[in-house]
C-alpha cells in the first residue's frame, strides 16, 4: 500500500452564483393586479414569478426565491396561511403583505408571523420599490452573515480538530453534547494535546457563540497578579495600579472564559475563584461592590488535580465545582491512527505558507512518524513538520530531514536486542537507555513506557552511573515542568524494568 503523502490539488475557488437578478414571487388572485405588480418589478430588472393562489405559490417553495409579495386576502387560502407554512419551511425568505383598507389586524398578525412589512391597497409604486429594495438588501446581509458564521464554525468548531480515532470521536461526541448546555467543563490531558482547541470549539457550538471567548493561562500569570487578571482592580488598589482594569471574567460577560492550567492557580486565590463560580459575581481588587457576570467556564489542566487535592495543593470544593463534566484528551501515542491525518494537514498548511506546493513525505518517514511516541504530542509533531519543511533541500521529506533529536531515534531498533550471555542487569540497562532515547531524555515518559515509577528509574540510573547532579535534579520534573514526588509505593516497588 502506498504510504507517501502528497498535497492533493483539489481545492477550487467557489463559483459565483449564476443567477444575477433577485427573484421575486408575486401572489395575487386578481389577474389585473398581479400583472401590474409583475410589470412594475420587471421594469426594475427583477426576475419575476407569479401565482394566482397560495397553493400555486407553494410550488415555488423549494426554488430560489429571494422575496415573496402576497395579497393578504384571497378567494381560497389566505396570504396568512401561505406565510405561516412558508416560514416553517424557509424562515429566511422575506414577505411583503398587501392589504386592503380595514385589514390592519390581519396585517399585524402577519408581522408577528414573520412578514418583513405590509402595504395598503392601492399600492404606491415608489413605496413598493423602496420596500422591495430594503427587504432584498436585508436578505443579502443576512446571507453574508450566515456564510461568515459558517466559515467561522468551520475554522473554530470541531471541524478543524483533526481526528478519526475512536478516542477522539468519543471526545467530539461528548463535547458536542456539553456545548449546548451551561455546564462547567474541565478539559484534561498532557501538554500539546489540543485542550484550547476543544474549549474554543465548545464555545463556538454553544448558545454563547456570539459572545466573547476569553482565555487566560494561569501558568503565565505571576501568582501575585492572578486575582487582578481574573477579577480586575480599581485605580490605586495596589502599587502600580495607575488605572482601573477590567478582569477576564467581566471581559467574558455573556460569553465563555477559558482558564488554562488551572492547576497552577495560587492556593490563596482559589477560595475567591470558588466564590465567583458559585455566585457569578466578581469583586475587583480595591472595590467594595460586587459585579454580576454571566459567564460559562471551561478550565483545563495537564496536571493531576486528584493528586493535588490529596496533597492539599488544590481545594477539594473548587475541584468538584470545576469537574462537573470532564473531557480527557488522549496523548498522541494513544491515537496513532490520527498521526498521518495530522501530518497531511500540517503538510498542506506548510506547503501554502512556504510556497512549496510539491511537498510530500516518503514511506520510511511515514512509518517513523506513526511509531514515534511524541512526548510533546501534537505541538511537537507540528514543530517537527515545520522544521523539516523549512530546512529540507528538496520537496520530498525523508528520515534524513528529521531534527537532530529525532534523527538518532529513527536509527535505533525498537526491539530490544539481547545477545547470548547478556546479564539481566545489562538487559535492564539497555531497556532503560532505549526508553530514554525514544522519549528524548524525558524520564517521566520513559518510566511510563517501562511501566515503572520515575523514582525507580532514577535509582537504577544512579546505580549504573548514568546519573549526575545536573541530570538528577532535572529528572525530578516531568515534561510539563511539574515536580515529581515519590510515593510510599515507590519505596517497596520491585526492582524490575
Amino acid at each position: 500500500m502506498e504510504r507517501s503523502l502528497k498535497i492533493p490539488n483539489t481545492w477550487e475557488c467557489p463559483k459565483m452564483n449564476a443567477r444575477s437578478k433577485p427573484r421575486v414571487l408575486v401572489v395575487e388572485d386578481k389577474p389585473s393586479e398581479r400583472e401590474a405588480l409583475a410589470r412594475l418589478l420587471k421594469l426594475e430588472h427583477y426576475e419575476v414569478e407569479t401565482a394566482n393562489s397560495a397553493k400555486q405559490a407553494l410550488t415555488f417553495l423549494h426554488e430560489p426565491i429571494d422575496l415573496v409579495i402576497s395579497d393578504l386576502k384571497m378567494s381560497k387560502s389566505s396570504g396568512l396561511d401561505l406565510l405561516r407554512y412558508w416560514k416553517e419551511q424557509r424562515r429566511e425568505t422575506p414577505f411583503i403583505m398587501v392589504t386592503a383598507f380595514g385589514e390592519v389586524d390581519s396585517a399585524v398578525e402577519a408581522m408577528k408571523l414573520g412578514a418583513a412589512d405590509y402595504l395598503n391597497k392601492p399600492v404606491n409604486p415608489e413605496e413598493l420599490l423602496l420596500l422591495v429594495a430594503k427587504c432584498l438588501e436585508s436578505r443579502r446581509k443576512d446571507q453574508t452573515i450566515s456564510e461568515l458564521q459558517l466559515r467561522l464554525d468551520r475554522r473554530l468548531g470541531f471541524e478543524r480538530i483533526i481526528g478519526r480515532s475512536q478516542a477522539m470521536l468519543t471526545v467530539f461526541d461528548q463535547a458536542r453534547r456539553v456545548a449546548m448546555t451551561e455546564t462547567t467543563v474541565l478539559v484534561t490531558g498532557e501538554s500539546g494535546t489540543g485542550k484550547e482547541l476543544i474549549a474554543e470549539a465548545i464555545h463556538q457550538n454553544s448558545p454563547r457563540r456570539n459572545g466573547p471567548f476569553v482565555t487566560v493561562n494561569m501558568a503565565a500569570v505571576p501568582s501575585h497578579l492572578a486575582e487582578s487578571e481574573l477579577f480586575g482592580h480599581v485605580k490605586g488598589a495596589f502599587t502600580g495600579a495607575t488605572d482601573s482594569r477590567v478582569g477576564r471574567f467581566e471581559a467574558a460577560n455573556h460569553g465563555t472564559i477559558f482558564i488554562d492550567e488551572i492547576g497552577d492557580f495560587a492556593g490563596e486565590s482559589q477560595a475567591k475563584l470558588l466564590r465567583v463560580l458559585e455566585n457569578r459575581t466578581v469583586t475587583p481588587i480595591g472595590d467594595n461592590d460586587d459585579r454580576s457576570v454571566d459567564v460559562r467556564v471551561v478550565a483545563a489542566t495537564s496536571r493531576d488535580l486528584n493528586a493535588m487535592v490529596a496533597d492539599e495543593e488544590f481545594r477539594e470544593d473548587l475541584y468538584y465545582r470545576l469537574n462537573v463534566v470532564n473531557l480527557h484528551l488522549p496523548p498522541l501515542r494513544e491515537r496513532r491512527e490520527d498521526i498521518l491525518l495530522l501530518v497531511k494537514h500540517f503538510l498542506q498548511d506548510l506547503a501554502q505558507r512556504l510556497n512549496r506546493p510539491q511537498l510530500s513525505i516518503d514511506q520510511p518517514l511515514c512509518e517513523f512518524l506513526e511509531t514515534y511516541d511524541w512526548p510533546g504530542n501534537i505541538r511537537q509533531l507540528r514543530n517537527v513538520m515545520e522544521s523539516m519543511a523549512v530546512l529540507a533541500p528538496g520537496d520530498l521529506l525523508t528520515v534524513d530531514d528529521l531534527p537532530t533529536t529525532l534523527h538518532d531515534c529513527s536509527r535505533r531498533n525498537d526491539s530490544l536486542n539481547i545477545p547470548p550471555g547478556m546479564s539481566l542487569e545489562d538487559v535492564q540497562r539497555e531497556a532503560a537507555e532505549q526508553a530514554l532515547a525514544q522519549h528524548e531524555g524525558n524520564r517521566t515518559h520513559a518510566a511510563a513506557a517501562l511501566k515503572i515509577s520515575v523514582r525507580t528509574l532514577q535509582r537504577k540510573l544512579k546505580a549504573w552511573g548514568l546519573d549526575n547532579p545536573t541530570v538528577s535534579e532535572s529528572a525530578l520534573f516531568d515534561g510539563e515542568g511539574h515536580r515529581h514526588e515519590a510515593t510510599a509505593s515507590d519505596e517497596n516497588e520491585l526492582e524490575e524494568v
